[in-house]
This record gives C-alpha cells, structure tokens and sequence, in this order.
C-alpha cells in the first residue's frame, strides 16, 4: 500500500514541482503540501502557526509520514515527530531513497550506503550532544556509552565502504589509462536530473537506456560510442539536484569523477523550463561541476527540449547564454533538431583533423594491425592506387600521431 504523506516545502511553484517529483519517485502519495518561507525555526522548522495547521491536517487526511524539504537537525526531527507521532523525512533522507530503490549495480549500492552512513554520522553526533547536554535523556533509545559504540559502528562502516570504492576507482583508471593509450576521446553528459541526459544519449548511441519522467533514474555510468563517429565514447552520468550536500557529492566520487577526465561534458539544459528555473539548475549545474574541477572551457551547453517552446523563448535563452560566453547549441533529442551541428562542436573540440596517407603495397603487411586499429577508431575511406593505397582519416590529434608513428616505423624498416 502507498504511504501517504504531506510535504513541507517553500511557497515557490518550481521548488513545490520538485519536491512532489521527489516524493512521488520515492514512492509516495502526497495528500497535500504546507508552504512556509522560512522552513529552518530553532524548534520545529515551522512557525507555532503553520506547525499547528501541520496537526489538523495529519489527524484530518490519516497522513502516515511527513515530508520536509528541507535538512533539519536531529534535535527537530524529534520535536517534530513528538508532537506529530509520525515519522519525519528531511529531504536528505528523501533522496537516498530514491537512490535505493533505483541503485542496480555494485558500485551504485555502496555508494547510496556510504552517503547513508555519512548521513547518519552528522546526524549521530548531535545524538551525543544532546546526550552530554542532558536535554534528551536517552535519545532516541540510546545510552550514553551506547551512542559512542553506534558512531564508531558508523566510523568502521565508512572506512569499508571507502575501501571497496578506492578498488572500483582503481579499476576505473586502468580503463582510462586504457582508453587513453588508444587515444580515444571522451565526452560526458551532465545536467541537472529530468533534463533530458539519457534521451540524447540514446539518439547519439543508438542504444535504449529506460527514460523515465522520475528523478534520479540515472545512477551509473553507462559508455558507448557515438553513431557519427567509431572514434569518440560518450558517457551518461548521475544528475545534478539543489542543495545537494558535499558527503553525497563525495559518496558518488567515483562515478562522477568521469566528468573530470573526460575530453568535451555536455551540460543539458531543459529548455522548456520557465526561464527563471532555467537558469537557477544552470548555476546548480556549473557549480557542481566547478567543485568538481571541471575546466570551463571543456563545456558545451546543450539546450535540450526545443520541440517544446517557441521561437520567441529559444531566442530568449540564448541571449543570456550568450551572456555566459560558453558554446552553446540549441537540440531536440525528441525531433534529432541541431544533433549534427552538436557533433560539429564536439568534433572541434576534441581536435578531429582529417588528412590523407598514401601507403605503399610493399608495407602493408607491417601495419596490417594499424590499419585494423585506425579502422575501429575513425572515419576512414580506402582508395586503390597503382603503387598502393589512399587513406583519407577523419580521427582525433591523438590517434592520427600515433598512426603516423607506426607508419614512420614501418617505412624505415621495410627492406629495399
């Protein structure tokens, strides 16, 4: 049976929108909503009034949990809950619900359990503060020495965790070592969650990722190659939400620190948005991505959804990116509008050159294995000659010198 809830949120239709979808993706029903400006009262979280309309409306409408968008302390939770006698679920705990239920790989698990710990750590503390205090005597149902004993629990919990992912991370970098000796380039997609990331991913790849109009859906890193080119991997990522906290950010370093090594990130942007929101998950994007290290210059904006709008608003988002001075591109992932012209960008970004190369007949057979690799890795056309062949690549920098290395070597060893 679906729980029902009420949800306490800021009286902001875009911010209200979110918390519905987030507790709807985690599986709730929510009854009603109570808006407060101010959601971070020393007691409560709400005023004497709004907390009052809070009881009404649990007794009312046999509310069986109560939402709070909003991180709250240990010592409100318990206020709270007190009075209300249901649980209380802050909009941290919200979210690691939500990446529960959608985790379904290893390291996706021990990610949601790391940040869980950590949650419970910050949370832990202001427990045995409370304890040493003596305002909550047995807070919770925990002891002094009991609560001492739970957070070095926690503390050891943290430090297995860490020690499983430091693994998964190693292996990551063998793979990016990997593709990097191959001289394959990179290019990530990122963007606040519901903007649209794993749709575009599926008409670059041809591949078909499960979209969702759930948040949070995405929860691992899935790469593939680009349609348009053998020489270029694209990877699907985490998405980006407000106000998330630096232990989550942390706990998913793994999986989001591909961003970081990739050569071109596609910040997806959700063009349909009103333009206010638009660029509030914009700034969340960019902030995200900066606390992460990314280069600025690395990043092409993706204005996704453009079979949802008019003109009018295409042209009055782009004037305010234009005003970010990053490159920009204007796509429908639904329709395939400004997808090649996209991939133009990426192109030039990554350094694709195009250049051609006569092969004598006599050096083939020492580069056959070359050849099969340059094959895999780029756009290539063969022509016969009467001496040999014309190659005319279409490949990254990195790929092409190290063709010609090759190819240099094999010229200088074949026998006269």
């Amino acid at each position: 049976m679906v729980e029902r809830v009420v949800l306490i949120t800021y009286p902001e239709q875009q911010i209200v929108k979110e918390a519905i979808a987030l507790a709807t993706t985690a599986g709730y029903n929510v009854v009603d909503v109570l808006t407060q400006r101010y959601l971070k009262r020393a007691k409560y979280g709400l005023g004497k009034g709004k907390l009052e309309e809070l009881v009404s409306i649990v007794k009312e409408k046999q509310i069986d949990k109560v939402i709070f968008d909003e991180t709250i302390r240990s010592t409100q939770a318990y206020n709270l809950a007190k009075v209300l006698q249901k649980e209380i679920i802050d909009r941290e705990r919200l979210i690691l619900q939500i990446f529960t239920k959608h985790a379904l790989t290893k390291e996706a698990k021990l990610q949601i359990k790391l940040a869980e710990q950590r949650y419970e750590l910050i949370r832990a503390k202001d427990k045995v503060r409370l304890e040493k205090m003596g305002e909550q005597p047995g807070f919770f149902g925990l002891g002094e020495y009991e609560v001492d004993v739970y957070i070095n629990q926690i503390k050891r919990q943290i430090e297995f965790l860490n020690k499983k992912l430091i693994k998964i991370r190693q292996q990551r970098k063998i793979q990016r070592s990997q593709r990097e000796e191959k001289g394959i380039p990179l290019v990530s997609l990122s963007g606040y969650t519901g903007a649209g990331k794993t749709s575009l991913f599926n008409l670059l790849t041809g591949e078909n990722l499960p979209v969702s109009d759930q948040i949070f859906t995405t929860l691992r890193t899935t790469t593939r190659r680009i349609l348009d080119g053998k020489n270029t991997l694209i990877s699907d990522t985490v998405g980006f939400i407000r106000k998330i906290p630096p232990y989550m950010i942390e706990a998913f370093k793994s999986t989001l620190e591909e961003l970081k090594f990739a050569d071109v990130i596609l910040l997806v942007i959700d063009v349909s948005e009103p333009t206010g929101e638009l660029k509030r998950k914009y700034i969340t994007s960019l902030n995200i991505l900066q606390e992460l290290g990314i280069e600025i210059s690395n990043i092409i904006i993706v204005l996704n959804k453009q079979d949802l709008v008019s003109d009018n608003k295409i042209e009055e988002v782009e004037e305010y990116f234009r005003g970010e001075k990053l490159d920009y591109v204007v796509v429908s992932s639904k329709t395939g509008y400004g997808v090649n012209k996209l991939l133009q960008m990426v192109k030039s970004k990554i350094g694709e050159e195009r250049k051609e190369y006569i092969i004598d007949y006599s050096i083939i057979p020492l580069i056959s294995n070359n050849l099969e690799w340059l094959k895999q890795f780029s756009e290539m056309k063969t022509t016969k000659l009467e001496n040999g062949l014309l190659l005319e690549v279409i490949a990254g920098k990195t790929i092409l010198k190290r063709f010609e290395a090759h190819l240099e070597h094999a010229r200088r060893n074949i026998r006269p």
